[in-house]
């Protein structure tokens, strides 16, 4: 009678469990909520197995948060949304550190002074508990105890509870599915939103406030700012921020004090987004996640994003905060082109009436008086002519020599225009004639004997020249040297003085007209100007293609994929290595894991490409690999680097450094 008895129970146990495995599995299918779920299953666990507390506990590596808690009372409000310190041998502990069931059957199993007290403050006697298992991962534990002394659990109801656990677990992949794809869509949303912003070629403040408004939202931030450095150590500045509803404003232009370790000066350290716990006297102790912030290859700032420290940002945010990084990027971009076009344009009209005048004043000061002086001898001569023909041929002949010197002012101004010696006689001698007229000593280097395109001859004259001239009116240089370097593909020349330096691009529209003469080749113009160490000047210009046969340049894109988007573009990027060596084996090692770049050898090239992973990463891509460039530049320097964009264009990588002889 006994045994039947027992049997009797055992399937009437077994029933219990299975009715309850029911009910919460009929939760899981409804897509009930983390807390809903949970609070309901630390109810049937306790119970089921005749415990007077039961409790869901989600492991976050430091600490443990109590998701869900039943007491034989009704819920254990002391528990409910606690965050307990993790770690000595507790119940938890011995679950997360097998990944399997575990049970404690009285406060003398325990063998640390952390796990007793924990017991003590708690008030347990025994308890049983189960991993939570999301990914192959333990994720948390469920846990069942019991209060009277000498009461342990039966044997095997750990191994029970496992069964519970799994189904919380399912329920916690559902709902983070169902929660990673609401914010998927919402995020995909925000960035719609700020790139149709972008793309209509909104003001740059209201774009910039979307992107840290949007961002906030989504990431459920605090605070989102745009910070970059303005040269003071361990300080940046705001160039704009957002706050959420009840938080601190944060204004433009104020002051940030971040700590050395922490993500924001990381980031604008090493271009590379990242997360952690960041200190500041403004800000306390938060949780940052922060991601660069990269315009035309160069690194304008971080944007940045917080919330309270004990309240971290999931694994991964701050790679997804790259694109809005990559969307304010894109704006600073534009609004400097807008910019730079509207200087340029300013330039040209201020450059052509400048010069309309100066040649109005030379041909009235010169010329124009000649001329008028030769009219007026001319009508002399026809009084003159027959009653003193002595006299008027006398006059004729002053005449004709104010003539001759009227001929030789116009060919001077000419000359002025575009020098005749370089048509005629090419850069090597033109250069001399500058250097001849220069009031100091000018050593001139490197000037390739074989004539160049006449464009880039003419570019390369009118750097000179302008440096020279600035050198003697404004830096009271001693002497200067010009040195040019011609190789396969592009031609440089370099400019230095002794002078007092102080030179920059903005300070005058003489360098600045030269850069726009540069850059409207295809090239680059750099000057270096620190104040008493002389000045720099380097201008890079590329050259045409010759015909033959080498492969000097790597292979321009087809058609399809050199047609220039009209939106932001999710062409991939696409770099060109030299075969020679092993720099492009290198180069694919570099690219290839943190973007998953592919690679593969055409003739003389190795040809890389990397497809974004979404339409706002190219800046970052292209950032990267300017990285590697200068890396394997330095390692290999035979070797050719090309970025080739969507549009066909190919860049010469790395960008030339500035340096001082």
């Amino acid at each position: 009678m006994a045994l039947g008895e027992r049997r009797l129970e055992e399937l009437e146990r077994v029933a219990d469990e299975q009715a309850a495995l029911h009910r919460i599995a009929t939760l899981v299918a409804a897509g009930a909520t983390e807390t809903d779920l949970a609070t309901a299953v630390s109810s049937e666990i306790g119970r089921l197995f005749g415990a007077q507390s039961a409790t869901i506990l989600r492991w976050d590596g430091d600490t443990i948060r109590v998701i869900g808690s039943w007491a034989a009372g009704g819920v254990d409000a002391r528990l409910a949304g606690a965050v307990l310190s993790y770690g000595g041998d507790t119940i938890t502990a011995r679950v997360v550190e097998t990944a399997a069931p575990a049970r404690v059957d009285s406060a003398a199993d325990l063998k640390t002074d952390f796990g007793q007290q924990r017991w003590e403050e708690l008030g347990l006697e025994a308890s049983i508990g189960a991993p939570i298992i999301v990914d192959r991962k333990v994720w948390g534990v469920v846990a069942a105890s019991r209060r009277q002394p000498g009461d342990p659990f039966p044997h095997g109801a750990e191994e029970r509870l496992r069964d519970f656990s799994a189904l919380v677990a399912q329920a916690i992949v559902n709902a983070e599915s169902r929660s990673e794809t609401a914010a998927l869509v919402a995020e995909q949303s925000s960035l719609r939103q700020i790139a149709t912003l972008v793309a209509a070629g909104r003001p740059l403040p209201g774009v910039l406030d979307a992107v840290t408004a949007e961002a906030g939202i989504v990431f459920g931030a605090t605070s989102v700012a745009l910070a970059r450095s303005e040269g003071v150590p361990d300080e940046v500045v705001v160039a704009a921020a957002w706050a959420a509803p009840g938080s601190a404003p944060v204004p433009a232009r104020s002051l940030y004090h971040p700590d050395r370790r922490g993500p924001t000066l990381r980031v604008l350290e090493t271009g590379t987004a990242c997360h952690g716990v960041e200190s500041s006297p403004e800000r306390g102790t938060v949780s940052v996640i922060a991601a660069p912030v990269i315009t035309t290859g160069r690194l304008f700032g971080a944007l940045t994003a917080a919330r309270a420290v004990e309240d971290r940002f999931p694994a991964g945010a701050e790679v997804r905060l790259r694109s809005f990084a990559d969307l304010a990027a894109q704006s600073i971009a534009n609004e400097r082109a807008q910019a730079e076009l509207r200087a340029s344009r300013a330039r040209i009209v201020e450059t052509a009436d400048e010069a309309r005048r100066r040649l109005e004043r030379n041909l009235h000061d010169g010329a124009q008086q000649q001329l008028v002086s030769v009219s007026l001898a001319l009508r002399l001569v026809e009084r003159m002519f027959e009653a003193n023909p002595s006299t008027a041929r006398g006059v004729l002949h002053e005449a004709s020599t104010e003539l001759a010197d009227a001929m030789e002012e116009l060919r001077e101004l000419a000359r002025g225009l575009h020098p005749g010696l370089l048509s005629k006689h090419g850069l090597g001698p033109a250069l001399e004639a500058l250097s001849a007229r220069s009031p100091f000593p000018v050593d001139i280097d490197g000037v390739p004997e074989d004539r160049l395109p006449s464009a880039v001859e003419a570019a390369i004259y009118y750097v000179v020249s302008e440096s020279l001239t600035n050198a003697a009116k404004h830096a009271a240089a001693s002497s200067a040297t010009v040195s040019m370097s011609c190789s396969h593909d592009a031609v440089t020349v370099e400019i230095a003085d002794t002078g007092s330096g102080g030179a920059s691009l903005e300070a005058g529209s003489g360098l600045r007209g030269l850069g726009d003469r540069v850059e409207a080749l295809g090239g680059e113009l750099n000057v270096s100007s620190p104040r008493g160490s002389g000045t720099l000047v380097r201008a890079e210009l590329p050259l045409r293609e010759p015909s033959g046969s080498a492969l000097l340049f790597p292979p321009k894109l087809s058609k399809d994929l050199s047609a220039l988007s009209t939106e932001v573009s999710w062409e991939p990027v696409w770099v060109f290595v030299s075969a020679e060596g092993p720099s492009g084996e290198e180069m694919l090692s570099l690219l290839a894991d943190e973007y998953g770049a592919t690679g593969e050898r055409e003739g003389d090239w190795w040809k890389l490409t990397i497809r974004p992973i979404d339409q706002f990463r190219r800046g970052t891509i292209i950032y990267r690999v300017i990285q590697a460039s200068r890396t394997l530049a330095v390692r290999y320097p035979e070797a050719s680097f090309y970025l080739v964009t969507e549009d066909g264009n190919r860049w010469r990588l790395p960008p030339p450094p500035l340096h001082a002889e």
